[in-house]
């Protein structure tokens, strides 16, 4: 996985341009994450006519509320991943590790992940077996949370 960074606008997107349209056309694509407040962060995709040379209508994905990241897979192909309120903290800390404080919305990750970490230490379980896991939990969060943090010590900036 290559983390790719800063493309967040029609403007900014990023620019793939050899891609399949139909059976035997090829285009461009670009793509790029929006971000809308009050809804999250969402993948958008935008194809160039071949023959015409006008853009499509963008095709837009599901919101995810907190961070999200694109990437190039083994193949070479764009994908995107994020954070949401569903996200476990072993997936989480996947995503801290591989994309770091430059992802979109690490100040909300980082954010999220103290608050949850919180949560999670305060909770009171009814067996050892439960606590100890939610302990451990907690321990993830926070980690997600120190990752999120820039070497000096400052928020990353969304």
């Amino acid at each position: 996985m290559t983390p790719i960074y800063g493309h967040t606008s029609q403007a900014t997107a990023y620019m793939i341009d050899d891609y399949p349209y139909g059976r035997t056309l090829r285009c461009r694509r670009k793509v790029w994450l929006e971000y809308k407040p009050n809804h999250g962060f969402r993948f958008v995709s935008q194809t160039e006519h071949p023959t015409k040379k006008v853009w499509n209508k963008p095709h837009v994905s599901t919101y995810v509320d907190i961070a999200a990241c694109l990437y190039l897979d083994e193949q070479g192909h764009v994908a995107w991943t994020g954070v949401s309120p569903y996200t476990d903290g072993a997936e989480a800390l996947t995503f801290a590790r591989t994309f770091g404080p430059k992802c979109e919305g690490s100040f909300r990750l980082c954010v999220w992940a103290e608050r949850k970490a919180d949560y999670l230490a305060k909770l009171t379980a009814t067996s050892e077996t439960e606590r100890a896991k939610d302990l451990k939990e907690s321990e993830t969060w926070a980690e997600v949370s120190r990752l999120m943090v820039q070497s000096d010590g400052l928020y990353s900036a969304e």
